[in-house]
């Protein structure tokens, strides 16, 4: 009997060998495309392991040395098991693979889009690689065993939860092709163990409750918890759900006795199977908390892992948490790298509303009593689903809890409860009719192509170095800097105008003229008048990925750079485009040539910024003067007094009716009819040639601010203005006419200004 039984459990273990089989494939793919230390405190994790398979024992946080900084803080058990793994591998090289990229773009609020990468990648990590890197790839494999036993154990709550394989295999199936439980399962993160002994702890609890409490069952529970409390210490809420689920159990099982004893003697089997779960615990993970509490008089250490780069100065309330929920969901789902590469929003769309809707169905199942009575869902798996669902509360509690004291919006903390979460979702999966069964195919159909399509399709895609080609050997560079680099061509990928606040591209393509030593970085940035600088980019080659020093003299590569508009821009202009290197260290630029010619600054490029909406000017002293058809000067302003010998400053409004095609130069002049010449003039294309009449737009109002300087000699007395259009080309004036009647001489008075003595 026993043997036909064994025979049975291993004949409905054969299904979950094929997907054990897919899921160590696909973290093993994750594993190669990810480059080292470009995950979630990766580099701190592995250091914590080094310090451990160095002999040097459990690290201090009080005088850490370990390199791990905060992650000291974190219980030993997964960096012993990847220290044990990896040891008899020497990373004697391993600080050859630090090579920083000081661009590195991290997720937070005001960085770049780009440079997702911590480092600077080289062919040094091929796989599987020699020295650190393969020690670093060895320890990544101590996650994969995680891993797989995190599938196993969401197995084993399935099947005790809903009773059969199919559910069991479901559940198990939700974890093994989740994109970023599969991505965590493939680099060094102790997020693997946890999750494994959080759910094996979970089966272990689920597994009393569907088949009664004995103390080897309840022993079992408290080992496994205990287990899962070396891990992280958000593990230790295992501790009173397991054990409340234990005692409710056991409260249950003396109800259903036919006679059970009377007095003390009737819970004789609950409290000794509460006690040996206890006891257990407290032996297995009770070690490491005692140690923190002789150590920091802290049993946590708390007080010191929230002293991190992302720590609060001081809590912030639930609600100041909201708007980082968005980026907690994303990287729950899928978000590689340092957590800052996602997929696109409709992505993460289609899995809230299937998730959701799975949810749903599951809880309307559980709660509902149809007929028949066969499709109720049994006492027993009720108590397994609601042992899944505080599991999962509790764990997002702790999650608020820990960022409300540091920036970590991680959908990875989540993890320990991912198999309290399979189970929930598997539920709303089953029963009969159309819908439960499409939600199926849905879900795992995409949840297998996220985590097939993520290993190129993100991880690559980001962190590859870019594409080389032969240049043509007959063109000729747009600009040379120095005897070093050339820039082939430069171009806004977005040619029409752009608004205060659009995002824009530039695409750039490279070459080297000879091999460079030195690795310089590229700037580009848009110039407003005086060469003031409207917004910038500074970035190393490549998204950040590729330095000048690793560029081929025979190949070329093409670049892309994206910057934004500030909300807030003094619009209408031209504006220039201008790209260049400097060296970071010294600050030095590289001198840019075209030809033969230097050219300060380098630019390669124009743009015309100018808002949506045009603002209608209020100037002090409206008019309504046409020149022609096409420009309408609406009026002006001016200070009624000026001293001899300082500016007067005058700002014409200007509208445009339609298009011009010439350029024009506008005019204000300081002047007496009769007069041989104007006492004092300024003549420029609109805005001091900033934004010329060619590129003026129907609709666009232009301010234009003309300067100009009063001589100290002139007499004091009021003295008249005078304003007007000419063409460029022969300086013929445009005829002006105000309510239909044509000015004189297409003059437009602006009034008189008194001219005081000089001081």
């Amino acid at each position: 009997m026993n043997h036909s039984r064994s025979l049975s459990r291993r004949r409905s273990l054969h299904p979950l060998i094929p997907l054990l089989a897919a899921f160590a494939v696909l973290v093993v793919l994750h594993g190669w495309a990810t480059p080292l230390f470009e995950a979630p405190d990766e580099v701190w994790h592995y250091a914590y392991v080094r310090w451990l398979a160095e002999g040097h024992g459990l690290p201090s946080m009080k005088d850490n040395t370990s390199g791990a900084n905060q992650e000291v803080a974190q219980p030993p058990l997964y960096y012993a098991a990847a220290a044990l793994l990896s040891a008899p591998f020497p990373d004697d090289d391993l600080q050859t693979l630090f090579w920083h990229n000081p661009h590195f773009g991290y997720q937070a609020p005001g960085t770049a889009p780009d440079n997702k990468n911590m480092l600077i990648h080289t062919p040094q990590e091929g796989f599987p690689g020699s020295g650190a890197v393969l020690a670093v790839r060895i320890a990544r494999l101590t996650s994969l065993l995680f891993g797989l036993v995190t599938v196993c154990a969401a197995w084993g709550v399935g099947y005790e939860a809903f009773g059969n394989q199919r559910a069991a295999l479901l559940t198990a199936a939700l974890v093994g092709f989740h994109p970023q439980f599969v991505f965590m399962s493939s680099v060094v993160s102790n997020d693997s163990a946890t999750a494994a002994l959080s759910t094996a702890t979970l089966w272990a609890t689920a597994r009393f409750l569907r088949r009664g409490i004995t103390p080897r069952r309840a022993a079992l529970a408290g080992a496994l918890a205990g287990l899962a409390a070396l891990t992280k210490t958000s593990a230790l809420l295992l501790l009173p759900l397991t054990g409340l689920s234990l005692l409710w159990q056991g409260w249950r099982q003396t109800q259903e006795q036919p006679s059970p004893p009377l007095g003390v003697r009737r819970y004789r089997g609950p409290w000794r199977a509460a006690l040996a779960f206890g006891l257990t615990a407290l032996l297995v993970g009770g070690g490491w908390y005692l140690r923190n509490l002789l150590l920091y008089g802290d049993p946590l250490g708390m007080s010191h892992h929230v002293n991190t780069l992302w720590g609060r100065p001081a809590p912030v309330s639930l609600l100041a948490l909201v708007p980082e929920f968005p980026l907690l969901w994303r990287s729950f789902w899928g978000a590689y790298g340092w957590g800052h590469v996602w997929w696109p929003d409709g992505i993460y769309v289609a899995l809230t509303l299937l998730t959701a809707g799975a949810f749903l169905h599951g809880l309307y199942r559980m709660l509902r009593s149809p007929r028949p009575a066969s499709a109720v869902p049994s006492r027993r798996t009720r108590a397994i689903y609601l042992l899944c669902a505080f599991w999962l509360m509790g764990i997002f509690a702790a999650l608020l809890h820990w960022m409300r004291q540091v920036e970590a919006p991680h959908g990875r903390l989540l993890f320990p409860a991912i198999g309290a979460w399979a189970v929930l979702i598997a539920a709303g999966l089953q029963g009969s009719g159309r819908v439960p069964h499409r939600y199926q195919r849905l879900l795992l159909t995409l949840l297998v192509t996220l985590t097939l399509l993520a290993p190129g399709a993100r991880i690559l895609a980001t962190f590859a170095p870019p594409k080389l080609f032969s240049p043509a050997t007959s063109s000729t560079p747009q600009l040379r800097y120095g005897d070093e680099a050339l820039l082939l061509s430069a171009a806004l990928v977005k040619t029409e105008r752009l608004a205060p606040g659009d995002g824009f591209t530039v695409r750039a393509c490279w070459q080297a003229a000879r091999p460079m030593t030195r690795d310089y970085t590229v700037f580009v940035q848009l110039l407003g008048p005086e060469n003031g600088i409207i917004t910038s980019r500074r970035t190393y080659p490549g998204l950040g990925r590729f330095p000048t020093s690793l560029w081929p003299v025979d190949r070329a590569f093409c670049d892309v750079y994206e910057l934004t508009l500030p909300s807030q821009v003094d619009t209408p202009l031209r504006a220039l485009l201008e790209i260049g290197l400097f060296d970071a260290a010294t600050g030095e630029r590289l001198p840019a040539t075209a030809g033969d010619i230097p050219v300060a600054p380098p630019i390669v490029a124009s743009v015309v910024l100018a808002a949506e909406e045009a603002q209608v000017p209020e100037p002090a002293y409206p008019l309504a003067v046409d020149f022609g058809e096409a420009i309408i000067l609406r009026g002006y302003d001016r200070s009624p007094t000026v001293q001899a010998g300082q500016p007067l400053t005058v700002t014409l409004y200007w509208e445009a009716a339609s298009t011009i095609n010439e350029p024009l130069m506008a005019f204000v002049h300081l002047w007496e009819p009769g007069a041989a010449t104007a006492y004092a003039q300024h003549d420029s294309e609109p805005r001091n040639g900033w934004f010329p009449t060619p590129l003026w737009q129907p609709g666009d109002i232009v301010p234009d601010t003309h300067v100009l300087t009063v001589p100290a000699t002139l007499p004091p007395g009021d003295y008249r203005l005078w304003a007007g259009l000419y063409r460029a080309a022969d300086g013929t004036r445009l005829p002006a006419s105000e309510d239909g009647a044509p000015l004189p001489n297409a003059l437009v008075p602006l009034g008189s200004v008194r001219v005081r003595a000089g001081g």
